[in-house]
């Protein structure tokens, strides 16, 4: 499956995030900071799902309409 712009673009964020909480432990940054971005970085993870499936759905209603049609077997 080719995977849409929006959803590389959320993975890109999704990467940056985790980064961002790696660094962040590594130079001894707070437990309230530290856990602020690490929960950005699940909510990022969440929309990235949100997105795929949705993408998965038009996907399949799609191929649904096509064999209906007999455009596709």
């Amino acid at each position: 499956m080719k995977y849409s712009k929006g959803i590389q673009n959320r993975i890109k964020r999704v990467e940056g995030q985790v980064g961002g909480v790696k660094k962040m432990i590594l130079n001894g940054e707070g437990d309230a900071k530290v856990m602020t971005q690490l929960q950005a970085s699940i909510s990022s993870l969440e929309s990235l799902k949100t997105e795929m499936i949705k993408q998965e759905m038009k996907q399949s209603m799609l191929e649904d309409v096509k064999r209906t049609l007999g455009l596709i077997d």
